[in-house]
C-alpha cells in the first residue's frame, strides 16, 4: 500500500524538454502512485513544449502566464486558470507568450514509458 507524500517541487530534479520547456515529475509510480502522474512544467517566454501526440489522455491547468495551445489544427489562446483536456492521439503543443507555469496530469503508463520502472 502506498504511503502519503508531501514534498516541495524544489526537491524534484528539473529536466529540459525539446522546445525549451522545463519539467519536474512531481508524483509518479516511483512515489507509489498507481493511476496518475502529476507534472509541473515551466515554459519561459517564447518557448514551447514539444509538438507531439500519444495514445493517452492528459489534463492541464494553467497556473500563470499566457500563450496558446495547438490541438490538431486548432489554436486556442491561454491565460491563467484555463484548463485543457487533451484526448489520446491528438497532436498538441503549448507555446508561451509570457512565462507560463502549468500542472499536467498523465497516466502512470506515461511516466513509466518516459522515466522507466
Amino acid at each position: 500500500m502506498a504511503k502519503p507524500l508531501v514534498k516541495s517541487y524544489i526537491d524534484i530534479k528539473e529536466m529540459e524538454m525539446e522546445g525549451g520547456a522545463r519539467i519536474r515529475w512531481l508524483i509518479t509510480h516511483k512515489d507509489g502512485a498507481e493511476n496518475y502522474s502529476m507534472r509541473y512544467i515551466r515554459i519561459d517566454e517564447n518557448k514551447e513544449t514539444p509538438a507531439h501526440k500519444h495514445p493517452y489522455e492528459h489534463e492541464i491547468f494553467v497556473m500563470s502566464g499566457t500563450g496558446y495551445v495547438v490541438l490538431d489544427n486548432e489554436t486556442v489562446k491561454l491565460k491563467p486558470y484555463d484548463f485543457i483536456f487533451i484526448p489520446g492521439n491528438v497532436f498538441h503543443k503549448i507555446h508561451s507568450n509570457t512565462t507560463m507555469e502549468i500542472i499536467c496530469v498523465v497516466p502512470i503508463s506515461a511516466a513509466k514509458e518516459l522515466l522507466g520502472d
